[in-house]
């Protein structure tokens, strides 16, 4: 996002709190990296209500770093896809498993809005023939008539389970993939994510 959509959410929306999400993140995201946008954000309007960090957070080492951005908190996406309480496809988790940092793109090819995912032959189309996207939620129509999201309608048990074509699903990945190597459950992420950081945070604390 942007300090300007922050800033929207605080005084039209009323929000309890905001996500401040950088380019690295899976999903919709924005152009701004976490490294400027989180403090930017928390700049903004971290005096009014709490902001959360978001995008390219994997491990106790982005935790630590958020918070000294002054973030209130973090919001961890893609490492919790790779858990095996992640409510998402096989598939899903084995191509972001084996993915790297580089593999993925930020399209407009599944919603018609930036997202990022895995590069596959979907992506590459759009890619090369922008003139083909339908505009707004029409793209989203479109990738749904397609199968491009068969592998989260199976997940959620919206349609059978039914073999689909794996290079055209949209796999939201956050960049970080190239740091995750190993599937892990999710406490176990939260205890270590914890423990690294503070332990950052004191050996930060001793060298001031």
């Amino acid at each position: 996002g942007t300090v300007q959509h922050a800033k929207n959410a605080v005084e039209l929306g009323g929000v309890d709190f905001v996500i401040a999400q950088g380019s690295e993140g899976g999903g919709h995201t924005g152009v701004v990296a976490s490294s400027v946008l989180i403090p930017q954000v928390v700049d903004a309007v971290g005096d009014r209500v709490p902001v959360v960090a978001a995008g390219g957070i994997f491990d106790g080492r982005g935790l630590a770093a958020a918070l000294c951005y002054g973030a209130d908190g973090v919001w961890v996406g893609t490492r919790f896809l790779l858990t095996p309480e992640a409510n998402a496809h096989q598939t899903h988790k084995d191509r972001l498993l084996h993915g790297r940092a580089e593999d993925t793109v930020v399209s407009r090819a599944f919603t018609g809005a930036t997202l990022r995912v895995m590069r596959n032959k979907w992506t590459q189309h759009y890619e090369e023939h922008p003139e083909d996207l339908g505009k707004g939620s029409k793209q989203l129509v479109k990738a749904m008539k397609e199968g491009a999201w068969l592998h989260s309608q199976i997940a959620n048990k919206a349609v059978p389970d039914q073999p689909f074509d794996e290079d055209i699903q949209g796999y939201a990945a956050g960049q970080c993939i190239g740091n995750i190597d190993r599937m892990q459950p999710a406490g176990d992420i939260v205890i270590q994510m914890v423990g690294t950081a503070a332990q950052l945070l004191g050996r930060s604390k001793a060298r001031l």
